[in-house]
């Protein structure tokens, strides 16, 4: 791979294949641009595939590169409008800093940036 530069529609194409064919509906790439903290991973879901409950290992956004996912956020109170986001291809997300989720309402690939915390493994836990 070239250490500069990255197709995102190639690799979106790729993962959307493996993931139609994993039994988990979902596929993972790392991606590495020479970072030494700076943690990048593409994920490809087919409809309905998901990633479970988990906390955040720290600084973390997402971005749609292609699809729709809803990504639930338990740290949000029952006051605030909705507990759960849509977010649709072309669009950044903030990964909320507590328990949430990821789930595929259509093929869907994000590309997920993170930066670790100190302290918390890649789990969220210190």
């Amino acid at each position: 791979m070239d250490p500069i530069a990255l197709d995102l529609d190639v690799m979106a194409t790729y993962l959307l294949g493996q993931a139609a064919e994993n039994p988990q509906r979902r596929a993972s790439q790392r991606i590495d641009l020479g970072h030494q903290q700076l943690r990048m991973t593409a994920i490809g879901f087919d409809t309905g595939g998901e990633l479970p409950e988990h906390k955040n290992p720290g600084e973390a956004v997402l971005q749609v590169v292609r699809g729709l996912i809803l990504l639930p956020d338990e740290t949000r109170s029952t006051e605030d409008e909705a507990r759960s986001r849509h977010v649709a291809a072309g669009t950044i997300a903030r990964i909320p800093d507590g328990v949430h989720s990821v789930e595929a309402l259509e093929p869907s690939v994000i590309l997920l940036t993170a930066l670790p915390v100190p302290g918390r493994d890649e789990h969220g836990r210190h």
